[in-house]
C-alpha cells in the first residue's frame, strides 16, 4: 500500500471515530424526594441540616437533568437545587385546584441545567383519574400526579421526556394481572394512557425517554413494554441491569431502617437511546442515621443518543 493510500485510509478511520465520539454525553437522575416541603404540615418535615444533605448529595453528581417526583414546592426544591445553574419546570397540576390538595401535594417535574434548551410541554394530566379519562362506567375519582412533559435538544436532536409517578399499591405482576384492587385497576388504566401517548408519539418517530417512580417491580422488560406500547421492539428499560439495595429510614411511631431489593423506579428509552452507565444512589450509614432524606434512593444514568432510524 502507498503512503498516500495509508495516509488516506487513517484520515477516513479517525474521522469516522470522530464523528461517533461526537455525540457528548448526558446525565440523567430520577429522584422521589418523599414529601419535599416546607410546609409544617407536610408528612416528612426537614430540618436545615437534613436539607444540607439533600443539596450536598445531589451537587456530589449534578446530573444535567433531574426527573423528580414527591415536591410540594420549588422553595423546598431550591434547597436542593441550585436555581443559579438549573431552571425548574413543575408539573401543570400546581395551577389546576381541581386536582391539588389543600396542605400537601406530590408533584412530578424536571430541573433542567440552563445550558440545555428546553420547550415545557402540556402534561399527560389525564393519568390524575384515568378512569374518568376512558370513559370507564362508575370510574374511581382519583387526584394523582400528571406526568410532566418537556422536551430537549442534546447534540442537536430532540427527545421527549415523560416524567411519572404512577399510582402506588400494585408493586408485582401477579396483583397486576389478578386486578383485584382499585390500585391495580387504576395503574392500569394508567399504563393505557401512556401507551396511547406513547404511540402517537412514536408515529412521528421521535426520541423519547420515560422515567419515574413506576410503582411496578419489572421482572420481565419485555413483557411491561409491551402494555405501554405497540411497537415493543422500538423500546428498551435502560434501568434493567441495574441491582437494586437501596437501604433507607422509615420513620412511623420510631424509626427503623428498610432494605428495597427490587426497583419501582424506571428508565425506558427509544433504542436510538443507550446508557454508557446507570447505577443506584445508595445512601451510606452516616447519612441514614444523622439525616431525613428520602424513602427511594436516586437513580443516575449517563446516556448518549444517535439519530433515530425510521422503520
Amino acid at each position: 500500500m502507498s503512503y498516500f493510500s495509508f495516509a488516506t485510509l487513517f484520515f477516513i478511520v479517525f474521522s469516522v471515530s470522530i464523528n461517533k465520539s461526537h455525540a457528548q454525553p448526558f446525565t440523567l437522575m430520577s429522584w422521589n424526594m418523599q414529601w419535599l416541603s416546607t410546609k409544617p404540615t407536610s408528612p416528612v418535615v426537614r430540618s436545615a441540616t437534613d436539607y444540607q444533605a439533600l443539596r450536598q448529595l445531589f451537587t456530589t453528581y449534578s446530573p444535567d437533568i433531574l426527573a423528580f417526583q414527591e415536591v410540594d414546592n420549588a422553595d423546598a426544591l431550591h434547597q436542593v437545587v441550585d436555581p443559579q445553574k438549573y431552571q425548574i419546570y413543575f408539573s401543570d397540576r400546581v395551577n389546576n385546584s381541581q386536582d391539588n390538595f389543600k396542605k400537601n401535594n406530590q408533584y412530578t417535574g424536571f430541573a433542567v441545567k440552563h445550558h440545555i434548551i428546553v420547550d415545557d410541554i402540556t402534561d399527560l394530566s389525564q393519568l390524575s383519574s384515568p378512569a374518568i379519562a376512558m370513559g370507564i362506567p362508575k370510574p374511581f375519582k382519583n387526584k394523582l400526579r400528571y406526568g410532566s412533559i418537556i422536551k430537549i435538544i442534546i447534540n442537536q436532536q430532540p427527545i421527549t421526556l415523560l416524567n411519572l409517578h404512577l399510582k402506588s399499591g400494585c408493586f408485582t405482576d401477579k396483583q397486576l394481572s389478578k386486578q383485584k384492587s382499585k390500585a391495580c385497576k387504576t395503574l392500569t388504566q394508567q399504563l393505557a394512557l401512556i401507551k396511547q401517548w406513547m404511540n402517537s408519539q412514536q408515529q412521528t418517530s421521535q426520541s423519547l425517554i420515560i422515567v419515574g417512580d413506576i410503582n411496578h417491580q419489572i421482572i420481565d422488560s419485555q413483557h411491561f413494554i409491551k402494555k405501554i406500547t405497540n411497537t415493543p421492539a422500538m423500546i428498551n428499560q435502560l434501568s434493567a441491569p441495574i441491582n437494586a439495595h437501596c437501604t433507607v429510614t422509615l420513620t412511623n411511631k420510631k424509626s427503623r431502617y428498610r432494605t428495597y431489593r427490587k426497583l419501582i423506579d424506571h428508565l425506558f428509552a427509544t433504542t436510538n437511546i443507550n446508557a454508557l452507565s446507570q447505577h443506584q444512589i445508595n445512601y451510606n450509614k452516616q447519612q441514614l442515621s444523622k439525616f431525613t432524606l428520602s424513602d427511594h434512593c436516586p437513580l443516575l444514568f449517563t446516556l448518549t443518543i444517535n439519530p433515530l432510524k425510521k422503520a
